[in-house]
């Protein structure tokens, strides 16, 4: 196969064995083999000797494994991480799990015309373990061998990055390293002036984070309005079944009115019923008692008994009738105390609707005018950016590119030619020199220097030498190099700076140290042996 500059990239097979029962997902393989974010390998389902097995075709050059073992230019790594991070948004785009993606550098393929990244993904329906890929990329860090200082720094950037972020998000680091690889330095293409490189540059860049932060502010604004209309209609339909609950109230509350008149009524009746009674039997008594004399004494008690019984009974009645009113007096109370509090949910529920929709609403505009924001803050950081190197460039007449030690950029001359000799930083051991050694004053401890770029901090990861006791000291505080047998000193951005013999040490400069001179970092001191 040939890329885009007519020069050949190796193409790959890879078998993966599969059993008998594991069903293949069509789709996942359909969506793989299209070419997607530079990805252009293919998956097809065969059969080896009788063994059902998935067989790859990769267009790469090499496997990381290999490829690790070649110190590293910083614009190279960038391309290399940036490669991987798109395809895995692209993966996550096409509704792929990123647990299916081959995490190992052995089934990693680079191509190094265009410093692409082929993965592999295994279309299977079944379960897979989760993918770690922040760590699976700090390790891949710390395997890496650095050609320079630069690369070093990047790398420590994207440890950063994994420190500060423990919850990986693929779109915000796929974005982080967009960033880092728009203030690339050494992206080339062949049969392209020095000019029109920086402006395809600064074009490709500004366009990469206008789409990426245009999509995250759509993403943002439909999972708004998304959760806004669901919010919405549960309050509409708990504002509608308050309201069917604040009916039946009512119709209960016009039931108990009925109730209560009827109830009225009802001990009105009686009540006049108990007083003609009580007026008869008075009478009537009256009447016995002036019949004495001419009616039996026994049947006499018989009718005063059957009086009073007729007056107990009423009074029964009364009773009877008054319990029943206050009964439906309290049915009324309570269902006026119903229909009140569904009126409260009611309003309740519409004021809550009202508010979450102003809330969706703010809330897009907000996402809108800081993609706007961004956007701006980019366009007019990207054009100085490569402005200024397009300024530099255009004044060079020497066909030589020379970089000072301690400018952020290459150790050494940058030449035309593939033969000129450049002098390269990495974290081997030291040899051919004597070894240097660092001695802390507060404890007596010696501190050998065994590698090129010796790194000094107070973080678990990514340092030669934890600073420990000392909260004052930066994760990664300062570097010390080692280049031909010299020596220098640099400070990485510090809180509280790095001193040399008593002057200060500033991150954009490499600075020589003699024997025998006091190193402070932050607060806490160390004497330098050369020997």
């Amino acid at each position: 196969m040939a890329d885009r500059d007519n020069r050949t990239v190796k193409e790959q097979r890879v078998h993966y064995k599969l059993d008998q029962n594991t069903p293949v997902n069509a789709y996942e393989m359909n969506t793989y083999n299209v070419p997607f974010a530079g990805n252009n390998s293919t998956c097809r389902e065969t059969y080896i000797k009788g063994e059902r097995t998935l067989e790859y075709t990769i267009h790469g050059d090499m496997t990381f494994e290999q490829l690790i073992v070649k110190p590293v230019f910083r614009d190279e790594l960038i391309e290399y991480i940036y490669s991987l991070s798109r395809q895995l948004v692209s993966i996550v785009q096409n509704g792929l799990s990123l647990n299916k993606v081959v995490l190992d550098l052995r089934f990693l393929y680079a191509r190094l015309c265009d410093f692409t990244v082929q993965v592999i993904y295994l279309p299977l329906d079944k379960a897979f373990p989760e993918n770690n890929v922040g760590q699976f990329m700090k390790d891949t860090l710390s395997r890496l061998v650095y050609a320079h200082t630069s690369a070093v720094e990047c790398a420590n950037q994207i440890l950063d990055y994994f420190d500060d972020n423990p919850d990986f998000d693929v779109f915000d680091f796929n974005r982080f390293i967009g960033e880092l690889r728009s203030k690339s330095q050494l992206l080339i293409i062949e049969d392209q002036t020095p000019a029109a490189l920086a402006d395809e540059t600064a074009e490709y860049a500004k366009k990469e984070s206008e789409r990426m932060l245009a999509e995250e502010a759509a993403r943002n604004a439909d999972k708004a309005r998304i959760i806004a209309e669901s919010e919405a209609r549960r309050q509409s339909e708990e504002a509608r079944r308050q309201a069917q609950v604040a009916k039946a109230a009512e119709e209960a509350r016009m039931a108990a009115e009925a109730a209560k008149i009827e109830a009225e009524v009802a001990r009105q009746r009686a009540a006049a019923e108990v007083a003609a009674q009580s007026q008869t039997a008075i009478l009537y008594a009256r009447q016995i008692m002036e019949q004495q004399d001419g009616i039996d004494r026994r049947q006499k008690e018989i009718e005063r008994q059957q009086a009073e019984a007729a007056a107990k009974a009423a009074e029964e009645a009364r009773i009877k009738a008054e319990i029943e009113a206050s009964k439906y007096s309290d049915e009324i109370r309570r269902a006026r105390d119903a229909e009140m509090r569904a009126e409260e949910a009611r309003m309740r529920a519409e004021f809550e609707a009202r508010r979450n929709s102003e809330e969706a609403k703010r809330r897009a505009e907000e996402a809108k005018r800081r993609a706007e924001e961004v956007k701006r803050l980019n366009e007019n950081r990207d054009m100085a950016y490569y402005e200024e190197i397009r300024r530099t460039m255009a004044g060079n007449t020497t066909g030589r590119v020379t970089f000072r030690p301690g400018s952020g950029s290459y150790m050494g001359d940058v030449q035309d030619s593939s033969d000129a000799a450049t002098t390269v930083l990495s974290t081997k051991p030291i040899s051919g020199y004597g070894v240097p050694k660092l001695i802390r004053k507060v404890t007596g401890e010696e501190i050998p220097i065994t590698k090129q770029v010796f790194c000094i901090g107070k973080a678990d990861q990514g340092v030669d030498y934890k600073i420990l006791g000392n909260k004052s000291v930066s994760r990664r505080h300062a570097y010390i190099t080692s280049i031909n047998g010299v020596n220098y000193l640099r400070d990485n951005n510090s809180t509280n700076h790095t001193y040399l013999n008593g002057k200060q040490v500033y991150s954009s400069m490499d600075v020589p140290i003699p024997d025998n001179s006091i190193i402070k970092i932050s607060n806490e001191e160390f004497l330098f042996k050369s020997k």
